[in-house]
């Protein structure tokens, strides 16, 4: 049984949902079968609806033109968007925090190595602290 109150709303929603469909273009860039892949690749995800699917292909391709557009606003250079843009502009940004483990800042080589050797040195030294000890 439903209210007449729950009837409306959900009148309400049908008729802006229709709204929102003549808005945004029905189309999407991103394929809807790699976006249901990877929903399921969540341990927590229901049964993924073709109305679910479409909304969150729409959410990743907006989420994707803002980043780009806003990492792109920062460019100075050459006009052309580079991954030391994204990177940078993600480094900056503590709401795109979730991000820095996939978009991480570029490193040389060397550095890395030198990081490593840092790394290296302070285990080697700790383990000798410990035999002291023993």
């Amino acid at each position: 049984k439903c209210s007449v109150k729950q009837l409306l709303l959900f009148v309400n929603v049908l008729l802006a949902v229709k709204v929102v469909c003549k808005v945004i273009n029905m189309d999407t860039e991103l394929p809807l079968s790699r976006i249901r892949t990877i929903m399921k690749s969540s341990l927590n995800t229901g049964q993924i609806t073709n109305e679910v699917l479409f909304l969150m292909t729409k959410s990743t391709e907006m989420f994707i033109q803002k980043l780009t557009e806003e990492a792109y606003g920062r460019v100075k250079d050459d006009n052309t968007l580079k991954y030391k843009h994204l990177s940078q502009y993600v480094q900056k940004e503590k709401n795109l925090e979730f991000l820095l483990q996939i978009v991480p800042a570029k490193i040389k080589v060397k550095d890395f190595k030198n990081i490593l050797e840092i790394g290296d040195g302070n285990s080697s030294s700790e383990s000798e602290d410990e035999r002291q000890i023993k």
